[in-house]
């Protein structure tokens, strides 16, 4: 493990992941004895404004932004921002550790996720959306699966099996994984807990609009691509893009060119692909239509998200499949997302674009 100048009392156990000009370490507090995570931010590469996977880079300022909003935010579903610490080369932030990692990692390893399990976590998000949106003025501008934790519990079996209908039909080769049984309050598929991470984009607005250009393609609003102003709406865009990601296993925009990743996502043009979609109940596609409304007038604020009868809906139910639904090739997804290093070109680094300094 590398060592660094001023990070003396923490002593790094593994690296957690790699960032274009970061990185992120479990690590052990020998003053507290916890363990917690460790993001090292590289000021040298910050002050290039290098321009690498077309990402722009912000001075390191936009890592002192990032601390003082993470301080000031306290809620269940933020990770939680324990120390920063300053040298002349490096930048820490000193977070709280989520075992589990990222929810992208869990969606590849279910397939997708059930209406209950889905619900269980977005919920959360919405939760702490809210209050960066209401209690702090904050716009995140980068929610995405990747920039999503999660404390991890024990999957528990089933009590009744799956039903065959539960599996995708005609997908013989990537059969839904099963998550065990879901626990109302608990969770299910391993995930406990879900929590916001990565402020790096995020922005102070409360009730004002913005143009800077920012986020990541797949999940970015039609406004931002288009460099019009925005707000807050933003983010329930996002939310859109994560809870049609986790009923289905993929993203409502993508494309191998990013051009026409970027033209998509400025038409707002999506569909709910058969065979995919099949299992998914109507009022979960009609909450999706809501969130990724073209204009950001109609579209739903958070407390109309949460208010929604599918958000509010018992858990164990499920509603029909609907038919009004778009044919695509069985074997497409399992062509396009078959594994971790393809869904992460989907997810993240080929379409992440715009990270720009703050106008």
């Amino acid at each position: 493990m590398p060592i660094y100048r001023g990070l003396e009392r923490y002593k790094l156990i593994k690296k957690l992941g790699d960032g274009a000009f970061s990185n992120v370490f479990k690590a052990l507090d020998t003053e507290t004895q916890e363990n917690v995570a460790v993001k090292v931010v590289r000021k040298f590469e910050l002050n290039k404004q290098q321009v690498k996977q077309n990402i722009v880079y912000t001075n390191p300022a936009s890592v002192l932004k990032e601390a003082q909003i993470m301080r000031t935010a306290s809620h269940p579903s933020i990770v939680q921002l324990k120390g920063f610490i300053e040298t002349e080369d490096h930048s820490f932030l000193i977070l709280e550790l989520c075992e589990g990692g990222e929810l992208f990692h869990q969606i590849v390893r279910l397939t997708y996720l059930s209406e209950d399990l889905a619900r269980h976590c977005i919920g959360q998000v919405a939760e702490a959306i809210r209050y960066l949106h209401e209690s702090k003025g904050v716009v995140h501008r980068d929610i995405k699966p990747e920039n999503l934790l999660f404390e991890p519990i024990p999957i528990r079996p089933r009590q009744v099996p799956l039903k065959p209908t539960e599996y995708e039909e005609g997908e013989e080769e990537e059969p839904k994984e099963d998550e065990g049984e879901f626990i109302p309050g608990i969770g299910g598929g391993g995930i406990g807990r879900v929590k916001i991470a990565d402020f790096g984009l995020s922005k102070v607005v409360w009730n004002s609009h913005t143009m800077t250009p920012c986020g990541t393609v797949g999940y970015t609003a039609p406004e931002i691509v288009r460099d019009e102003r925005y707000s807050k709406s933003v983010d329930m865009w996002a939310l859109g893009c994560v809870l049609y990601t986790l009923l289905c296993g993929f993203p409502p925009f993508y494309d191998e060119s990013i051009q026409m990743l970027t033209e998509k996502v400025a038409r707002g043009h999506y569909t709910f692909m058969s065979p995919w979609w099949n299992h998914v109940s109507k009022e979960a596609m009609d909450l999706i239509s809501h969130l990724l409304c073209f204009d950001p007038e109609k579209r739903y604020t958070i407390d109309q998200f949460l208010q929604d009868p599918w958000m509010q809906k018992a858990t164990n139910s499920s509603g029909p499949p609907t038919p009004d639904q778009t044919e695509a090739p069985p074997d497409r997804r399992r062509d396009l997302f078959s594994g971790i290093s393809s869904m992460k070109e989907v997810f993240d680094l080929p379409y992440t674009v715009h990270r720009q300094a703050e106008e």
